[in-house]
């Protein structure tokens, strides 16, 4: 009975491992396009600024988590100037 308790607790801590290694490369590739796509504008004179449903249409990421990652992220910050608009750091 212990070797079963055992069993079950290294099957449990390691599919909250996947999952979370899931979620923090899923963040770390939305981030990546986010900031090459507000880079790239930046880089092409565009606004150094975008809204969130701006950032969605050009990287087909839904506007919800655009606003998710880009609060996340250390690279990405907002812009005071511009309602719910986002700028690379």
């Amino acid at each position: 009975m212990k070797s079963e308790i055992i069993i079950a607790l290294v099957v449990v801590v390691t599919i909250a491992g996947h999952i979370a290694l899931y979620r923090w490369v899923k963040f770390k590739i939305h981030e990546g396009v986010i900031l090459k796509f507000l880079r790239d504008a930046k880089a092409d004179g565009a606004s150094a600024s975008f809204q969130a449903h701006d950032i969605a249409a050009h990287t087909e990421i839904s506007s919800e988590r655009v606003v998710v990652v880009c609060g996340k992220s250390a690279d990405i910050n907002s812009d005071p100037e511009v309602e719910s608009g986002w700028r690379a750091s």
